[in-house]
């Protein structure tokens, strides 16, 4: 089985491979948009073609983003916090089974998601114990060895019981239940991660449109941004803008100025916005069905930049331009980790690298409907695939000095095209924008 998509093999042949986005968020009769039943069936394939490459019958999947990957649920976003339940993927039983209450959320689930039939399970299907919450040892072995029961007679009936069984992460009872229940537990990251690294094309338009959704909150920002606002005021500013724009939600925020740039704090505060200083806005992973991109820009509030600046804004869009020169397929991990910027590749000469005593800051790691999966590079020992069309990168540049002058971070997410790049964020930043005048 080819898991790639087969119906963009013929644009990736061409010199023009661009994936055209050529439609909004709603729904309409005049044009041909999505097919999210075509894409929740391509994404389930492959989701099966590697589950039986890893060699595995079945999977125990926690993580709140694989969940909606494999089944298409919106889970309550509550769920992103803490593993609060389990989908069953079992190896040549196409979707997952789900396990919904029969006394709450069943029929909205039914009638959301038809694509599920025969796959919803009630607690007495498929019991899903709280793995979070408070409970006595003998209560815990009770509720696990009946959840596992249940497990078996799944697998069994589709003939995998002998199998391996994968969990992406639980507690240590339901390990021990699954073993003492005769499984082989593995572990559950590995295969759903591989699975993920190469998109389909509705996946990059659906990344597209988050991008999007985010430019929607910059716009807010550049129209409304003024010099004694607070932190969390322009940050409530991007926020409205971008739920009005579509989001569903948004994993978290970098909001800082000044002296928080420099280092960069990765939170958000009440500091008044003053004349002069850098502004770094990341609203992380703004989410529209399911997918994401990691998206960061700096900004300069009040004035000019001052020629430090300038030289410390120009090296981290320097970064990006080396970075893009380097995305191609057929490139290695290893081999683009190797020749991505480093401290003092983008300075002119050694005196500048002494002036400025610069502190550098650069990481990469794959983006889509799950943030920091495959591909990514860290160190030496992490596993060095090669890039393939419509991979997703997400580089973030970062460069600050010990002066006073404040820190810069740009991020751009990149889809690797039938022979280079191309950036899924597009908000300028070439030349820094400067807010508040």
């Amino acid at each position: 089985m080819n898991v790639r998509d087969k119906d963009s093999s013929a644009q990736a042949q061409g010199a023009d491979d661009r994936i055209q986005q050529r439609f909004g968020l709603g729904n309409v009769d005049w044009q041909q948009r999505i097919d999210w039943n075509v894409l929740r069936r391509k994404r389930v394939e492959r989701a099966q073609y590697f589950l039986a490459k890893h060699g595995l019958g079945a999977a125990l999947v926690y993580n709140h983003d694989r969940k909606r990957y494999l089944s298409a649920v919106w889970n309550h976003p509550y769920a992103r916090h803490v593993p609060r339940d389990f989908v069953l993927f079992v190896r040549g039983a196409g979707f997952p089974y789900v396990s919904v209450s029969k006394h709450t959320d069943r029929s909205r689930v039914v009638e959301d998601c038809p694509w599920l039939e025969g796959r919803l399970m009630n607690e007495d299907e498929l019991f899903n114990p709280r793995i979070y919450r408070y409970q006595s040892e003998s209560e815990a072995q009770r509720k696990y060895g009946l959840t596992v029961s249940q497990i078996k007679s799944l697998l069994q009936a589709h003939g995998v019981a002998g199998l391996p069984v994968s969990v992406d992460y639980s507690t240590p009872g339901m390990i021990h239940a699954l073993e003492s229940a005769g499984f082989k537990v593995v572990d559950g990251t590995s295969w759903i991660d591989e699975c993920g690294m190469v998109k389909f094309d509705e996946e990059i338009l659906c990344m597209k449109t988050a991008a999007a959704i985010n430019e929607a909150g910059y716009g807010a920002v550049l129209r409304e941004a003024r010099i004694g606002m607070r932190e969390n005021e322009l940050q409530g500013i991007m926020a409205r803008a971008m739920y009005e724009a579509g989001a569903e939600y948004y994993e978290g925020w970098v909001v800082a100025a000044g002296e928080r740039t420099n280092p960069r704090s990765f939170n958000w505060s009440d500091r008044p916005l003053r004349p002069c200083e850098f502004l770094t806005l990341e609203a992380c992973h703004v989410n529209w069905c399911g997918y994401k991109v990691c998206y960061d820009r700096t900004f300069l509030m009040g004035a000019r930049p001052n020629e430090l600046q300038r030289e410390i804004y120009q090296t981290a869009v320097e970064m990006h331009a080396k970075f893009q020169e380097l995305l191609r397929p057929g490139v290695s991990l290893h081999e683009l980790a190797d020749k991505r910027p480093k401290p003092g590749v983008n300075l002119r000469t050694a005196e500048q690298i002494r002036q400025w005593r610069a502190t550098w800051s650069n990481h990469f790691g794959g983006m889509g409907i799950a943030w920091d999966s495959a591909p990514y590079y860290y160190s030496a020992e992490d596993p060095d695939f090669v890039l393939e069309r419509n991979m997703t990168i997400a580089y973030h540049a970062m460069m600050w000095t010990d002066s006073d002058e404040g820190g810069v971070a740009i991020e751009n997410t990149y889809r690797i095209t039938a022979n280079g790049c191309e950036s899924l964020t597009k908000w300028p930043y070439q030349d820094i924008m400067v807010l508040g005048l």
